[in-house]
């Protein structure tokens, strides 16, 4: 898990065997994984109608195991957990774009993680 992360990593006496033993191998894969973040951020970003458009058809194709208030749990307690992440916007985006103004219209119970169920 630590080979998959960008931050530092403090290794002590106490830490655990398996990080102990993999040590020598976490920045290498964190080489990769800071390139595979970087070559991410050079994508151009997908218009919501292209990302409605995909939603859309993989919906279709998983209808029969898709639990949609399961889902929509998991997006609420992303959305209460990252919230603030969500809607700062990254460096050279516009001003307020249409995810940002979706997510500032969402009811302030749901964002609140205050929903129960």
């Amino acid at each position: 898990m630590d080979s998959c992360s960008t931050s530092e990593h403090r290794l002590g006496k106490d830490s655990p065997s398996n990080k102990l033993l993999y040590a020598k191998d976490i920045p290498s894969y964190k080489s990769w994984v800071e390139r595979y973040y970087a070559d991410i951020a050079k994508l151009p970003a997908i218009s919501d109608q292209d990302m409605n458009a995909y939603l859309a058809e993989q919906s279709r194709l998983h209808a029969v195991e898709f639990n949609m208030l399961s889902a929509l749990n998991e997006i609420y307690s992303y959305v209460s957990k990252y919230s603030e992440e969500v809607r700062q916007r990254p460096e050279g985006a516009e001003t307020n774009p249409p995810r940002a103004r979706r997510l500032n219209a969402t009811p302030g119970p749901v964002i609140n993680n205050s929903v129960s169920g």
